[in-house]
């Protein structure tokens, strides 16, 4: 009726379902089994990860960071830049990434009343001495001591998240310059002095170098985003105005002027758009790397006053990242069951920041004297202690 042949379709149909049942009686054996390999394959693999993954936690060595005491912004900073770009070289080769998977380091910043401690744990495929050499490197004089794990407890109230971007990854954060008052980790010396007895709360920054495809692929984009079409056009979305321009063109008889690469290159060029496209270069050129960001709040109260107050400590922990707001900024988000997450330090998925916006994040905290955690500040001994027997000469 419709000038199609049914007769011819359907015998065409029954000829193709024969074919397939000749087929699966000929090779049903080879068919199952390549289709079992593959599934086979992947659970294999998985399971051989899983048990990775156990021993890289158990090989793994947690080390405290002590900064010098004479360590300034400027020196914490450069310090971070040089580390960052040195540990770039941990990187396993592709194969073992492909069958073990990636490793990942965790620099984390631990506070309670008494102080803030940093620390940093190095799972156990990266060769003892490795990392800690690079830090003494970074930083000249650094203490590094043993430390001992202790995850937040299953019993206490917590609350936290996880950090992301706002906008693509190829987007800046906002780098503080040295002379800026924006250092992200005096948020949490200040927040270390406003901590009661029972509470804590802890920064981990995940991160492991960026290589790969994944590399390739940002490296590709931020190359579009330079060309004369932006990242997100392509000829397939550009046809149907070529088509409307060559059916304009017919009806009216005129013919539409052609862009030259000089006008269309000159032609209104934003200065905003211009400086933004020149931090988006100068940030691709530096060493990438894959980070994660999460943080919690804990204490060992129960009850409605203290979750209260956990999200209020949780609330001024998230506060170290906005002084980072700039072309880009971080966000929160809601991060299931907080404390589990913390201790197993698994990093699947993160963003691409480079050395000099990790240095930012994860560096070594200057001490400030206004800042230490509620201590008495030194004061001069009254003249009757040097008046005392026991201290005459």
């Amino acid at each position: 009726m419709n000038g199609l042949d049914w007769t011819a379709l359907f015998s065409a149909a029954d000829r193709a379902v024969g074919w397939v049942a000749g087929l699966w009686q000929q090779h049903a054996v080879l068919i199952v089994v390549a289709a079992v390999i593959p599934l086979v394959a992947t659970v294999i693999l998985v399971v051989l990860r899983r048990r990775v993954r156990r021993r890289w936690s158990h090989r793994a060595r947690l080390v405290e960071l002590l900064p010098p005491s004479d360590l300034d912004l400027a020196t914490a900073f450069a310090g971070g830049r040089r580390l960052w770009r040195d540990l770039t070289g941990i990187t396993p080769p592709a194969w073992r990434r492909r069958v073990r998977g990636h490793p990942a380091l965790a620099l984390e910043y631990l506070l309670t009343p008494e102080r803030l401690t940093v620390r940093i744990w190095i799972p156990g495929p990266i060769p003892p001495g490795r990392v800690e050499a690079a830090v003494r490197a970074a930083w000249p004089g650094t203490l590094l001591i043993p430390a001992t794990d202790t995850p937040i407890s299953p019993t206490h109230t917590v609350t936290g998240g996880v950090v992301r971007l706002e906008r693509p990854e190829y987007f800046p954060l906002h780098i503080a310059d040295a002379r800026e008052d924006a250092d992200p980790v005096r948020a949490l010396q200040s927040l270390a002095t406003a901590l009661r007895p029972g509470e804590s709360a802890l920064v981990q920054v995940l991160l492991r170098p960026g290589v790969g495809g994944r590399l390739r692929r940002y490296r590709r984009i931020v190359r579009r985003l330079h060309t004369t079409h932006s990242a997100t056009g392509s000829g397939v979305t550009r046809l149907p105005a070529e088509l409307a321009r060559e059916l304009l063109d017919l009806i009216t008889g005129s013919r539409t002027p052609t862009r030259s690469t000089s006008t269309s290159g000159t032609r209104g060029t934003d200065p905003q758009r211009a400086e933004e496209l020149r931090e988006i270069r100068a940030k691709a050129v530096l060493p990438q790397w894959e980070v994660e960001l999460r943080y919690a709040a804990a204490t060992s109260s129960t009850g409605a006053a203290a979750r209260a107050r956990v999200r209020g400590l949780a609330d001024g922990v998230f506060a170290m990242f906005a002084v980072l707001a700039g072309r880009n900024a971080l966000a929160r988000h809601h991060l299931h069951r907080p404390a589990a997450a913390l201790a197993r330090r698994r990093l699947r998925h993160g963003a691409l920041l480079s050395t000099t916006e990790i240095a930012a994040l994860a560096h070594l905290p200057v001490r400030n004297p206004a800042l230490t955690g509620g201590r008495a500040r030194t004061v001069p001994a009254p003249p009757e202690v040097f008046d005392h027997p026991d201290t005459a000469t």
